[in-house]
C-alpha cells in the first residue's frame, strides 16, 4: 500500500521544478497558472491518500504542509505580488503557515510516522518559515530537521543530501528524485562519493583522534551527555524556550516556557522518557503565540540591556498584581536608558494583534534616565476587553531612530508586524545597539 508521502509525490515534483525555475529566473507558469497546478496536484493527492486508507486528519495536516512549503516557493515568483491571495489563505483560512507548520509538526504523535515524513520532506527541501532568517543546519531548523528525521521510519539517511542534488538539476530533471530508477542512481553516486570522502577523512583524522583519545582524562561527564539529550528533545517544541539543567543530585531540571497549553505535560512524559532520566523537576509557565515569538525575537536585546546594566525597563501602572482588568487602560510606564535613545513601545494583545503606543509621526527620543508614560489618553476602544488572557508589553531602544517601524499602522496583526520586525533588525546597523524591555500580564473579566 501507498505511503502518505508517495501520494503527494507528484506535486513535490512540480514543486521542486518550479523552484528551480523560478531560481533560473524563467519561471515555468505565470504564479496564478502555477497555483491553479499546485490546487489540481493536491486535490489528486487527497484522494490518493484516502484511497490508501489515510485518515482525515492525516490528509489535512499533510495538505497543510505541502502548501506551506509551496506558497514559501510561490512567494519567491517575480508575479507575486500581482497574484492570487496565498494557497494557505484559500484552503485553510491561514496567513501565518511560517509559524503554524512548526506548530503541527510539534503535536504529531509516536505513531504519526507517515505525516512526519510529509514534514521532514518539506523541512528537506528548503521550507524555512519563521526560521528564514537561518542559512545552513547549524541553527534551530537544522536541529529539528534531525531530531523529526531521527523519529522517521525507515530513517532517510540519504534523502537530504538528494534534495540538494535536486536543487542542483534542471527543472526537467527534478522529476528524477520522484522516478525509482532516477532515485537509485542518484543514491549510487552518492554512496561511492561518501565512501571516499570517508576514507580519505579516516587517513588524516586517525592518527589525531587516537592521540586525542590517549590524552582524555576520562569519558565525557555523564551529567553533560544527559543534558545534551535532554537539550535534543526539548529543542523540537514550536516556539519554546526551554533549558536543562542537572541538579548537585543527579536529577535534571526542565525550566523556561512551551507556546501549547498541551505541551506542558507533553515536555515532562518525553523527558522523563529519555534513557537515564530519574525524577526529572519542571518549572515550564505557557507563553502563547505571538508572545513566544517577540520573546525569541527580543530575548538577544532583553539580555543585552540587563547584562550591560543600561537601566531601559517598562512596567504598566494601571495593572494590579500583574493583572489588567476589563475597561482598564493600558497605561505603561518607560525608564529610558542610562544614555539618549529613541523608543518603541508595543502591546501584543490576547488575539494575536499589536498596537503601537506611541506610533506618529515623529520618533519618540528621551534623554538618559528620562521617564515617559503612555496610555493616559488612549482612545476608549483601546481599553483593557475580551477576549481575555495573557498580554505583553515591551519596549526597544537603540540610538538611532527606528526605520525598522516607521510607517506602521497604530493597530495590526502580529503576524505582519513581527515578519517585517525579525526581518529589519537582522539587517539593520543597529541590531548590536539595540536593547529591549519586556512585561507580561494578564487581562480579566472585571
Amino acid at each position: 500500500m501507498a505511503r502518505l508521502l508517495d501520494c503527494f509525490s507528484p506535486f513535490i515534483a512540480f514543486g521542486l521544478g518550479l523552484d528551480a525555475s523560478i531560481a533560473a529566473g524563467r519561471p515555468t507558469l505565470p504564479h496564478d497558472d502555477a497555483q491553479r497546478e499546485a490546487l489540481r496536484l493536491l486535490d489528486i493527492a487527497r484522494a490518493d491518500a484516502r484511497d490508501a486508507g489515510a485518515s482525515a486528519t492525516q490528509i489535512e495536516s499533510a495538505a497543510f504542509a505541502m502548501v506551506a512549503w509551496l506558497d514559501e516557493i510561490l512567494g519567491r515568483h517575480p508575479d507575486a505580488v500581482d497574484g492570487a491571495a496565498p494557497l494557505q489563505v484559500q484552503l485553510f483560512n491561514s496567513n501565518n503557515a511560517h509559524s503554524e507548520f512548526f506548530h503541527h509538526l510539534s503535536a504529531l504523535g509516536a505513531h504519526d510516522h507517515e505525516v512526519r515524513e510529509v514534514y521532514w520532506h518539506a523541512l528537506a527541501h528548503g521550507f524555512k518559515g519563521q526560521y528564514y532568517f537561518e542559512s545552513g543546519d547549524e541553527g534551530e531548523l537544522g536541529k529539528l530537521k534531525d531530531l523529526h528525521g531521527r523519529q522517521l521510519q525507515p530513517r532517510p539517511a540519504e534523502l537530504e543530501g538528494l534534495a540538494q542534488e535536486g536543487a542542483a538539476l534542471p527543472p526537467h530533471d527534478v522529476r528524477d528524485l520522484h522516478d525509482p530508477r532516477g532515485l537509485a542512481a542518484l543514491r549510487r553516486r552518492r554512496r561511492d562519493r561518501t565512501l571516499r570522502r570517508t576514507a580519505a577523512a579516516l587517513a588524516v583524522l586517525l592518527p589525531s583522534l587516537v592521540l586525542l583519545w590517549l590524552w582524555q582524562a576520562g569519558p565525557p561527564a555523564a551529567d553533560t551527555a544527559l543534558t545534551q539529550r535532554i537539550d535534543q528533545q526539548l529543542a523540537s517544541y514550536a516556539c519554546a524556550d526551554l533549558e536543562a539543567s542537572i541538579d548537585a543530585d543527579g536529577r535534571p531540571r526542565v525550566t523556561g516556557f512551551v507556546s501549547q497549553r498541551d505541551d506542558l505535560l507533553k515536555v515532562a512524559d518525553d523527558v522523563a522518557a529519555i534513557p537515564g532520566v530519574r525524577a526529572p523537576h519542571f518549572n515550564i509557565g505557557l507563553r502563547v503565540w505571538p508572545h513566544c515569538e517577540v520573546f525569541a525575537i527580543l530575548k538577544p536585546s532583553q539580555a543585552r540591556n540587563r547584562q550591560k546594566k543600561h537601566g531601559l525597563s517598562v512596567s504598566a501602572p494601571s495593572a494590579i498584581d500583574g493583572r489588567l482588568r476589563e475597561g482598564d487602560a493600558v497605561r505603561v510606564q518607560v525608564v529610558a536608558p542610562h544614555h539618549e535613545s529613541y523608543i518603541w513601545v508595543d502591546y501584543f494583545t490576547a488575539d494575536g494583534s499589536v498596537m503601537h503606543l506611541n506610533t506618529g509621526p515623529a520618533p519618540t527620543r528621551l534623554r538618559a534616565g528620562e521617564s515617559l508614560e503612555l496610555g493616559r489618553d488612549i482612545p476608549s476602544s483601546w481599553l483593557v476587553s475580551p477576549p481575555f488572557g495573557n498580554v505583553m508589553i515591551t519596549v526597544l531602544s537603540a540610538p538611532m531612530p527606528f526605520s525598522e517601524t516607521s510607517n506602521r499602522p497604530p493597530y495590526e496583526m502580529a503576524s505582519a508586524y513581527l515578519l517585517r520586525l525579525r526581518e529589519a533588525l537582522a539587517a539593520s546597523k543597529n541590531s548590536e545597539r539595540l536593547i529591549a524591555d519586556l512585561i507580561s500580564l494578564e487581562t480579566v473579566a472585571r
